[in-house]
């Protein structure tokens, strides 16, 4: 038998909460690759990759190792990082403030930092360094 698991409730509830918002955002992105079509090979790289980092991170973070972890922070920054990037190709940051935290979607928002509190909170990383391996 497999002692790998996609979802591990013995994990403190910010972890445990965070698990389900990386699987949440991994859903997402796979309906967003369904959706994107023809709008280009770069588009649909970001949205494989956003994919791919949440279901790795939220999968390590079940199997308690540090490099799902790290790979959860990044993927609950690439909403960010991927705005400022689109900032940056149309005109400029300044310019673009509102789009690049809020994102246009006030309930989006909510739940991208939700995700980077519940990752960056003393309890996660406090867990994360005492017993993942």
């Amino acid at each position: 038998m497999s002692s790998r698991r996609w979802f591990n409730n013995r994990l403190p509830q910010t972890l445990a909460i965070a698990q389900f918002l990386l699987y949440f955002n991994a859903f997402w992105a796979a309906l967003a690759m369904l959706r994107v079509g023809s709008n280009g090979a770069i588009v649909t790289l970001i949205i494989g990759l956003t994919l791919a980092a949440n279901l790795y991170g939220g999968w390590g973070i079940a199997n308690e190792m540090k490099r799902g972890y790290q790979v959860a922070i990044f993927a609950s920054f690439l909403p960010i990082i991927g705005r400022v990037v689109a900032a940056l190709l149309t005109g400029g940051i300044l310019s673009r403030v509102g789009f690049i935290f809020l994102g246009g979607n006030v309930i989006n928002a909510l739940f991208e930092y939700a995700l980077i509190a519940l990752l960056l909170h003393p309890q996660s990383k406090d867990h994360q360094k005492i017993w993942f391996t």
